[in-house]
Order: C-alpha cells, then sequence, then structure tokens
C-alpha cells in the first residue's frame, strides 16, 4: 500500500501507528518486562526532535536488543513511519501518530453499511459511502482541535517542528 500511494503522492510522509507499534511490542515481549520497555518506547516516540529519538532508539537496541531482537529490528527498520509526525509542528503531531481518527472513520462506514442486507449493486454502495463521508465531513469540520488554529494562524514557525 505504501509503495501505491508514493506513486500518486511522492512527497506524502509514510505514518504507521505508534500505539498499534507499542501494542505489538509489548504483547511479545515477558510480563516482566513490559513496564520497562513501555518505557524505552516512549522515549522514542515523545522524543521532541529527530536526534531525540535516534538517541532513544540507540538505548533500545542496547538494552533490548539480545533480548527482543525481533521487536527491536522492526522499530529500526520502520522508524521512518513511525516517527513521519516528527516532521510536522509540535501543536498537531499527538493526531498524526495514531489512527484513531481513520479507525473511527471505518468503523463508522461499516455501521452503517452493516444494516443494509443487500445493495442493488457497485452505485448504491458509493453512494451510501458518499452521504456518510459527506454527513461526518459536516459534524467534524465544526470540531476545533487544540494546535491546528495557532499553526493556521501563522503563530507557529517552521523552525519550531524540530
Amino acid at each position: 500500500m505504501e509503495e501505491a500511494i508514493k506513486k500518486i503522492f511522492p512527497d506524502a510522509d509514510w505514518q504507521l501507528c505508534v500505539l498499534h507499534a507499542v501494542r505489538d511490542a509489548l504483547n511479545k515481549a515477558r510480563k516482566k518486562d513490559r513496564e520497562a520497555l513501555a518505557e524505552a518506547l516512549k522515549k522514542i516516540y515523545r522524543a521532541e526532535t529527530q536526534k531525540e529519538a535516534e538517541e532513544a532508539l540507540w538505548s533500545l537496541r542496547e538494552r533490548w536488543g539480545k533480548v527482543y531482537p525481533k521487536i527491536v529490528e522492526r522499530w529500526e527498520t520502520k522508524v521512518y513511519a513511525l516517527l513521519a509526525f516528527l516532521h510536522h509542528p509540535k501543536p498537531i503531531r499527538r493526531y498524526l501518530y495514531t489512527t484513531n481518527q481513520l479507525e473511527r472513520l471505518a468503523k463508522e462506514v461499516k455501521r452503517r453499511t452493516k444494516v443494509v442486507e443487500v445493495f442493488c449493486g457497485e452505485g448504491a454502495v458509493e453512494k451510501l459511502f458518499y452521504l456518510v463521508l459527506s454527513q461526518l465531513d459536516e459534524a467534524w469540520g465544526a470540531r476545533r482541535l487544540r494546535g491546528f488554529a495557532e499553526i493556521q494562524m501563522g503563530s507557529y514557525h517552521a523552525d519550531q517542528t524540530q
């Protein structure tokens, strides 16, 4: 999927859900190690800068590399996608590093389509999908998310993203 999106949107960032990556890592760790491992991962994704995140990743490798090589390898190979949100202004990063909004959208579409047992054709599915998205766009468009206003007003400078 990443390659297909890059073909159409070559300059787009690819962000994996940090929450899911953390859960996956912790599920593969022994119970006695989970708390310490979670703290090590938190230092990576809560870093203020790319450099700080890289240092935390190095610490993860040093501390956990021999105990959980697959977990560390996964974070090292996917770090570009797990930390893409660091390229954006601090006030909106928390909206970017999880897929909560996307999952909510999928859940709402599923809820609405589930009640229709049989669609008369592809057009009917597309129309329902369009109507659901339009309704959600109207409802969610009225919401004001913390951090976006200051970026829109220009009070947040690009040099503050690092």
